[in-house]
């Protein structure tokens, strides 16, 4: 019995360690340039792709949604001008980088 406890314990902390090994999904980053207008960036890497479609960038736009809220910026809405990725220059798979918004209010 005190060993099944022991084993349980340690299977427990390693369980703790390896989660501090997965990096965060949401690595994000947001500036108001003035009142009116934002910049938004938004890392990607092989399970948040940087394609413009599908889940990944869902995701991302109810974050630039959820960054416009909390700076009280954009009342009326936003629109977003520009989207563009910018690779990490020594990225391993070609698809880690950032992907950058460039908004205003409406």
């Amino acid at each position: 019995m005190r060993a099944l406890v022991l084993a349980c314990l340690v299977s427990l902390a390693c369980l703790v360690l390896l989660g501090g090994c997965v990096p965060p999904v949401r690595v994000e980053g947001f500036a108001a340039a003035d009142p009116a207008n934002f910049i938004y960036t938004a890392h990607t890497n092989t399970v948040m792709t940087p394609n413009d479609d599908g889940a990944a960038e869902r995701l991302r736009r109810d974050w630039l949604a959820d960054a416009v809220r909390t700076h009280g910026m954009c009342a009326n809405g936003y629109v977003v001008d520009t989207r563009r990725f910018v690779p990490e220059p020594d990225g391993p798979f070609g698809n880690d980088g950032d992907i950058v918004y460039l908004g205003r209010c409406l």
